[in-house]
């Protein structure tokens, strides 16, 4: 049996939503997410993140995890809390209510579809 080598990915967030993985979960793959984390990075004002799994499956409807959740000054918070897992074609995004203020990291595996 094969080892899945986990994947780590991290972005400042803008306002606008984008994507917070290296790519959208390809055919024949489960992607299972171990972490994902939005930390403040502005030393004075907390800001808002919103973090979506889009459904490839239902014409790519939004589906959010977190909707304007502030992440306080010098913190950081849990977008997912346990098992979280993504189907071929489905995408994880996010954004903030500010730019520059928010920077996400995200840890994941993909294994075979069963």
């Amino acid at each position: 049996m094969a080892l899945n080598t986990p994947r780590t990915f991290g972005v400042q967030l803008t306002t606008s939503s984008q994507r917070i993985m290296h790519d959208v979960v390809p055919a024949g793959k489960v992607r299972h997410f171990t972490m994902v984390q939005c930390t403040s990075i502005d030393a004075v004002n907390e800001a808002l993140v919103m973090v979506d799994w889009l459904d490839a499956s239902n014409a790519n409807t939004v589906n959010p995890l977190i909707h304007a959740v502030p992440v306080p000054v010098k913190d950081a918070i849990p977008a997912i809390v346990g098992a979280f897992s993504l189907e071929a074609g489905d995408d994880l995004v996010a954004r903030a209510s500010s730019n520059g203020d928010i920077h996400v990291t995200v840890v994941y595996y993909d294994e075979d579809a069963v």
